[in-house]
C-alpha cells in the first residue's frame, strides 16, 4: 500500500520532473502527507491536450456514490483495477501522476516494533506515482475531486519492508500514462505492467527526519 509520501523539495525540481513548466511556485514543503489532504497530480486537460496540475483530495470517491459520507479509497489495486466498478473508468479515461520526492512504508520486527523506511529514486529528486482521478456530486451539490495512488504487489527489493508498494512511473511512460485516448484493455495492461525501478531505502529514526527530507 502506500499510505504516505512527501514532498519537500525545491518546486522548479517538481515542475522540471514533471514536464510541466508553469507549476504553482509558492507551495510550502511538505515533510509527510497524509491520506485525506489535498495533493498535486498532474492530468491532461481534455480541451487542450495539454499536461497541466490540479489539486485533488487523496481518498477517491467512485461518481456514482452519492453519499456525502461514502468511504474514500486512498489506493486501487493494479492487478484489479481494471474489473472494480469503483475504478474502471478511471483508469481508463482519467489517469493522473502524482509528483512525490519519496514515500514512506513500515517493517514489521519482532514482537510489536515497527521501522519506518523513506523510499527514493537514486539520484532523482522526484519520482511520480501512478494515480487516478475521479469528480464526484453529492445529492447536496458538492463537487469532490479526488484521487488514489495505485499499488502492486513489492518487488523482490522492496519485499523485505512490506509486500506492496507503488506503481512508480519511468519519464519516459509519462506521456502513454496520460494519454486519454488510451483506453483499450491491452494498453492498459501494459501500462500496469511496468516494471518497478530500483529504490534508494533509508531507515527513519527519530530526530534524523529532517536530514532524510532534505533535497
Amino acid at each position: 500500500m502506500c499510505g504516505r509520501f512527501a514532498l519537500a523539495v525545491p518546486r522548479r525540481l517538481v515542475a522540471e520532473a514533471m514536464g510541466v513548466p508553469d507549476l504553482p511556485q509558492n507551495v510550502p514543503a511538505r515533510p509527510e502527507i497524509f491520506p485525506g489532504e489535498l495533493i498535486e497530480a498532474v492530468f491532461t486537460a481534455r480541451e487542450s491536450g495539454r499536461h497541466m496540475a490540479g489539486l485533488f483530495r487523496w481518498g477517491f470517491v467512485a461518481a456514482f456514490r452519492k453519499d456525502a459520507a461514502a468511504r474514500p479509497m486512498v489506493n486501487a489495486r493494479a492487478e484489479t483495477v481494471l474489473e472494480k466498478p469503483s475504478f474502471r473508468g478511471a483508469i481508463r479515461y482519467r489517469r493522473c501522476l502524482i509528483p512525490a520526492q519519496g514515500f514512506f512504508e513500515w517493517r514489521k520486527e519482532p514482537g510489536d516494533g515497527k521501522t519506518r523506511f523513506f523510499l527514493t529514486l537514486p539520484e532523482a529528486p522526484v519520482m511520480a506515482l501512478a494515480g487516478i482521478y475521479e469528480r464526484a456530486v453529492t445529492d447536496a451539490g458538492e463537487v469532490r475531486d479526488t484521487a488514489a495512488i495505485l499499488t502492486r504487489p513489492a518487488s523482490p527489493q522492496m519485499a523485505a519492508i512490506h509486500e506492496r508498494m507503488p506503481l512508480i512511473v519511468p519519464q519516459a511512460t509519462f506521456a502513454a500514462w496520460l494519454d486519454p485516448r488510451l483506453t483499450e484493455r491491452r494498453d492498459i495492461e501494459e501500462l500496469l505492467g511496468m516494471p518497478s525501478p530500483e529504490l534508494s531505502m533509508k531507515a527513519e529514526t527519530e530526530g534524523k527526519r529532517k536530514g532524510l527530507l532534505e533535497p
